[in-house]
This record gives structure tokens, C-alpha cells and sequence, in this order.
């Protein structure tokens, strides 16, 4: 069985859409944060890691080199035998062949690390197999990154080199190695696709968990407004049947006391008046109570609206024309029809058409224009009245709310009419509307499917 929500549990059900999606995000973007942080301090921590290794690499070699430097710094055979495999610059470099040999100079190993001999001006002098050969910049001592992840990074440690030639151990020249930045770059990719592997997963479990506390949040505010349904239900029933009873005894009594004493008939007439009011009031928050119940496809038929209007044009004329009004139709084509409660949908129609006349001036009209418009019928009920505010242009579809408190209950009016109309409305999937200037009427809107 299909069945549509009231229009309250509606906006309770939108309330704990909206708090279960807020807590989500607040919780979402905390978890991303903090995700990103520790993934940052993660890379940071490894990125220290590899410059303590290059700062103590190149203390070691400059350490070792330090009494072995030829006096001049400049490409020489001396130069070349200070470390096995150094490549003097202007000059082939082979790899070394010899285990032994290559186990020596690991520090020169091409498939972790480059290293360079540079004179006091920074020109290159000698280098490790596979080193490039532009310029590395000697000024910048200390730390410093080359290249991108798409061509490969190289992390670079350069320190003076001094020797053992002169007083104070003068500068000789700079040392750098670097080292490739590759091992590193993956982790961080690895880290990038599973730390957000993870939070997809966490986000997932935490909308569920969102879902579920808002659904706690929200239970004492749909049990309220489910024992308020019931008590205004209860009440209306409860009130009913004596109401109806006091009414039965006051019309006997009038109707006794009618020839025999006028100041006592007056008065039975206001109780009777104001007995009838509140019947009105008790049936209308019966029908009301009744209205917020699901409504079931099973006990829905098909209603043409034109006929609904034809039948109420003709009930109205009475009252329209004992208050100086004109009732006009306009249905270019009558035919079209849609589905819903017949019963509802009269009630739905009397009560604009009524509220049309009501507020009607004297020698006024009231349209109602029956037409489609795209896969929806409209129903447009325009009157000549004062209109309604911007302001009150919504509330007016609330319970009890009267724009004109004193015309409403000279006029007998419970102030329910237009919110049973879009209850009505809601129940058949259509929207009711008002569009007003003031000063110039008003014009309802009522928008249902039609069928086709």
C-alpha cells in the first residue's frame, strides 16, 4: 500500500534529514582534518629522516675527504683518487665494475644517490656516476628540493668542503649529495588513496550513526506531536456528543419560548449561534485529525474537477448573489480529471470559494479558471477583495490564523479553512498557493496532477 506523509511528520523527517547531514559534515570535515594533519606530520617525519641521513652522509664524507684533497681545487688524477668512481667533470664517466669497489663508494650510488665536488665558485669539478651535470646552485647551503613527482624529486644536502693545506682549514670547495626522493613520493601516494579509502568507508559508518542519533534527537518531538494529534482528536470526539446534546435542548427550548418571551428567545439565539460555531469548530478539527492520516491509493477515485466546480458554482449562487457578488467559470476543457477523494476535493474547492466570496466587496466577481499546464491541472480562484500582505501571505495557510480576526468570527469562521485546503491539497500530491497585492484581491493556486 502506498500512503504519503502529513505535512508535520513531513518537516520532522526533513529536521532529522537536515541534523543527521549537519552532524555529518561537522563530523566529516573534524575526520578529514585531523586525517590530513596526521598524514602531513607522517611525510613530514620521513622528509626529516632523509635529511638526518644526507646531514650525517655528508659529515662523514667531508670527514673522510678532508685530509685527501689535493691542494687545488680543480679536475685532477689526485682529485679522482680521493674516492673511487668519482667522474672528473669534462671527462667519461664509467661505472665502476668491481663489487669490492662499488661497495666502496655507496655513497656514489646512482640508484639512491648523486653526489658533486664543486670549486669555492661553484663550478662543477667531479661527480658520481649518473649526477647531472647543471648547475646545483652551491650558494644555497644546507637543505633544498629539485624537481617534481612527475620527473622524479631529488632532496640535496651541500656543505663546505675544507682541507688540511693551510692555517684554519680553509674553504676548499662545496660538497653535495642528494638523494632520490622516488621511495618517498610513492609512500606519500600510497598514504593519499588509502587515507581516503578509509575515510570513504568512515564517512559511510558515520552517516549511518548521524541517521540513527538524529532519529534519537528527533523521537520526543515526533511522540509529542503524535500525543498532541491524538489529544486534539480525543477532545473534538469527547466535545461532540454533548455539544450536540446542548444543542438539541437549546433549539426545543427556543422554539417553546419563541411566542412567549423575546428577551429569552434572544438570548437562546446567541447560545444557539455560538453553539453552532463550535460545532463547526469540533468537526473541523476532526476532519483536520483525520486529514493527517495516510491517505491509501485503495480509496481514491478518479474526479472530474470541472463538475466539482459546475456543482459548486450553483450551491454558492445563493450566497454570492445575498452579498452583491458575481460567480464566473472558465473551463476550456472539462474533460480533464484526476485522481483523489472526491469528497475532499468538494471541501477542498468550497472552502476557496467560499473564503472568495466572503472577502469579495459588494458588487465584485470571482473567477475560478479551470486549465492545465504541463502535466499538472490548475485551478485559479480570484476574488476583488482587500488582498493580503507579504508578510501574512503563508501564515494564512495556519491554524486559527485570521489576517481580519473580527470579520472571520462576524462571519462565523473557525479559522481552519485554508489549512484544511492544503492539507487537502498535500493529501493529493498538489500544492495550494495564494498570490495577492494589496489593495487589488487575491488569486489561490491549486495544483494537481491530472491525468493523462
Amino acid at each position: 500500500m502506498s500512503k504519503r506523509l502529513s505535512p508535520v511528520p513531513q518537516l520532522l523527517w526533513r529536521a532529522r534529514l537536515r541534523l543527521a547531514g549537519q552532524s555529518l559534515l561537522v563530523m566529516g570535515t573534524v575526520l578529514y582534518g585531523a586525517g590530513f594533519c596526521m598524514g602531513q606530520l607522517l611525510l613530514q617525519s620521513q622528509e626529516a629522516a632523509v635529511k638526518r641521513e644526507l646531514e650525517t652522509l655528508a659529515g662523514t664524507l667531508h670527514d673522510s675527504l678532508k685530509p685527501a684533497l689535493p691542494h687545488d681545487a680543480r679536475p685532477s688524477a689526485s682529485l679522482a683518487s680521493v674516492l673511487p668512481g668519482l667522474c672528473l667533470a669534462g671527462e667519461p664517466c664509467r661505472p665502476p665494475a668491481d663489487l669490492i669497489q662499488r661497495h666502496a663508494i655507496s655513497a656514489s650510488d646512482s640508484d639512491r644517490f648523486q653526489l658533486r665536488v664543486l670549486d669555492q665558485s661553484g663550478t662543477l669539478i667531479a661527480r658520481s656516476p649518473g649526477a647531472l651535470q647543471q648547475d646545483p646552485r652551491p650558494g644555497q647551503l644546507g637543505w633544498s628540493l629539485s624537481g617534481d613527482r612527475s620527473t622524479g624529486r631529488w632532496g640535496a644536502y651541500t656543505i663546505h668542503l675544507h682541507h688540511a693545506h693551510g692555517p684554519g682549514e680553509p674553504n676548499w670547495g662545496y660538497l653535495q649529495i642528494s638523494r632520490n626522493l622516488a621511495d618517498l613520493d610513492a609512500e606519500a601516494a600510497r598514504l593519499w588513496w588509502f587515507g581516503h579509502a578509509v575515510f570513504l568507508l568512515a564517512m559511510l559508518a558515520m552517516a549511518v550513526a548521524s541517521w540513527w542519533l538524529a532519529g534519537l534527537a528527533i523521537a520526543p518531538l515526533l511522540e509529542a506531536y503524535r500525543r498532541q494529534e491524538q489529544f486534539s482528536s480525543d477532545v473534538a470526539h469527547e466535545l461532540r456528543a454533548p455539544l450536540a446534546n446542548l444543542l438539541a435542548v437549546v433549539e426545543a427550548e427556543h422554539g417553546a419560548m419563541a411566542q412567549t418571551n423575546q428577551l429569552v428567545t434572544a438570548s437562546l439565539n446567541r447560545v444557539l449561534a455560538q453553539g453552532q460555531r463550535l460545532q463547526r469548530l469540533i468537526a473541523d478539527l476532526l476532519l483536520l485529525a483525520s486529514l493527517e492520516q495516510p491517505a491509501y491509493l485503495e480509496t481514491q477515485e478518479y474526479c472530474r474537477l470541472a463538475e466539482c466546480l459546475e456543482d459548486l458554482i450553483e450551491d454558492f449562487s445563493e450566497t454570492a448573489h445575498a452579498r452583491g457578488v458575481t460567480l464566473q467559470l472558465q473551463v476550456p476543457d472539462p474533460d480533464r480529471m484526476v485522481r483523489g477523494q472526491k469528497r475532499e476535493l468538494v471541501r477542498l474547492l468550497s472552502n476557496l470559494l467560499s473564503n472568495a466570496i466572503q472577502h469579495s466587496p459588494a458588487g465584485g466577481v470571482v473567477l475560478v479558471e479551470l486549465d492545465q499546464q504541463g502535466s499538472n491541472l490548475r485551478v485559479a480562484v480570484s476574488d476583488q477583495g482587500p488582498g493580503i500582505a507579504a508578510c501574512e501571505q503563508e501564515r494564512i495557510f495556519e491554524r486559527f490564523y485570521r489576517s481580519d480576526a473580527s470579520r472571520s468570527r462576524q462571519s462565523g469562521g473557525t479559522g481552519l479553512g485554508l489549512a484544511i485546503a492544503r492539507a487537502i491539497a498535500g493529501r493529493h500530491r498538489g500544492w495550494l498557493s495564494v498570490q495577492s497585492t494589496p489593495g487589488a484581491g487575491s488569486t489561490f493556486l491549486l495544483q494537481m496532477p491530472a491525468l493523462t
